[in-house]
């Protein structure tokens, strides 16, 4: 049902086609530059870890930004603070596009990430204004299909401006994207708070806001239940290229198209899961999503362990684990989200901060344990697809 104290007009389908052309900012500044990194090197003079150390210093702002926007944002409203943040990430991109020097390239992608992850986080926040929790929940899933093609057009749409004009052309192709985000933001986008909370920002009532979202055991059992499922989407991001390209032999085309078919699966689940929503609970949702998860992560593992040499031992069950995967996120997000419709936004900056943080140090213990193998990876994969069913029913479904 929606919300009739916003701002916020446009109809359930246009909303969810905005906000998935703004989240998608931030995924299209992972995955397109990613091609170009060779070359951005040989320009610069600097070996291949110094360009890759960019991309941990973007992810680095985006950790950063996560606890920053969703307070800002309770007490100016998520209007303002996206059109600031579109505008400082049109200048970052652009400057990524100018930059002469390793080092200011470093510091404006750190710009970049922690202006990027603003359309991310109070996407969520916006949902949540605007729809009650089972609306939230479809909402969701309609945003993250759209959200979901762009990890697969982004490497493409990359190599293909590399390789017509340069790795700086990737930038400038960021700095347009922003633009439009800010065009569609000024003209489509209605304020969606109910009402600006004037103390948000303050240190006090910042650190009672945290200590609020902290303490609610079930926001925390939803939080930790959605951040299992993105560590292994992170423990797959930082090995599978390695485990495929290196150690099984595919080529880097075709590892494109592998890693894009497990995208579709993602994409192909969340627009399943927007139409089953209403039909099934969200309770209903997350177990059918955690079970199908476990399976996929227990077999992943199990073919790993026993030598099986293959493409499609590692990509058909990545694959099953995404579809599961856009079952849980969203009926999830929805559900941590309804707990605090007055914090909308400190609850989504604390939900993406854990999220990242975590995927964060699997992605680091993945790389710890490297063997040349895929059998760190397939291990990861199948430990933290265990995870969210015991949590949800121990943390969230316990408790009601």
């Amino acid at each position: 049902m929606k919300r009739t104290d916003a701002g916020h007009r446009l109809g359930f389908l246009a909303t969810a086609v905005l906000l998935g052309a703004l989240m998608a900012s931030l995924p299209l500044s992972v995955d397109s530059t990613l091609p170009s990194m060779p070359l951005a090197a040989a320009d610069f003079g600097v070996s291949d870890g110094a360009i890759q150390f960019s991309l941990s210093v973007f992810l680095a702002g985006i950790a950063a930004g996560q606890l920053f926007y969703g307070p800002v944002s309770d007490r100016f409203g998520r209007r303002p603070v996206l059109l600031v943040a579109f505008a400082v990430f049109v200048a970052s991109a652009a400057g990524c596009a100018l930059s002469s020097s390793i080092e200011s390239f470093v510091a404006l992608r750190f710009v970049q990430g922690l202006a990027g992850c603003a359309a991310s986080v109070l996407g969520r926040a916006i949902v949540r204004d605007l729809f009650d929790r089972e609306q939230a929940a479809k909402m969701l899933a309609y945003v993250m299909t759209m959200y979901g093609l762009a990890p697969i057009v982004g490497p493409i749409l990359g190599a293909h401006l590399t390789v017509a004009a340069g790795w700086r052309a990737i930038y400038w192709f960021l700095a347009i994207y922003g633009v439009f985000a800010l065009v569609a933001t000024w003209r489509a986008l209605g304020e969606t708070v109910p009402e600006r909370r004037l103390d948000a920002i303050r240190p006090g009532p910042l650190a009672r806001t945290y200590s609020r979202v902290l303490g609610n055991r079930v926001f925390v059992g939803y939080m930790l239940m959605l951040s299992a499922c993105y560590c292994g989407l992170f423990a797959f991001l930082a090995a599978s290229a390695t485990s495929l390209i290196n150690h099984i032999g595919v080529s880097v085309e075709d590892y494109g198209y592998l890693f894009a078919g497990c995208m579709v699966a993602y994409v192909f689940g969340s627009w399943l899961t927007g139409r089953l929503v209403g039909r099934r609970s969200i309770h209903g949702m997350i177990v059918t999503g955690g079970a199908t998860m476990a399976c996929a992560g227990v077999v992943m593992a199990a073919l790993g362990l026993s030598g099986i040499d293959t493409a499609w031992a590692i990509v058909i069950p990545m694959a099953v684990y995404m579809f599961a995967f856009s079952f849980i996120v969203p009926s999830g997000q929805a559900a941590a989200m309804s707990i605090f419709p007055d914090i909308a936004g400190a609850a989504s900056s604390m939900i993406g901060f854990v999220q990242l943080s975590l995927s964060a140090l699997t992605g680091l213990l993945v790389g710890h344990f490297a063997d040349g193998t895929q059998v760190p990876m397939t291990v990861a994969i199948g430990v933290v697809s265990l995870c969210p069913i015991p949590i949800y029913l121990a943390a969230v479904r316990a408790r009601r």
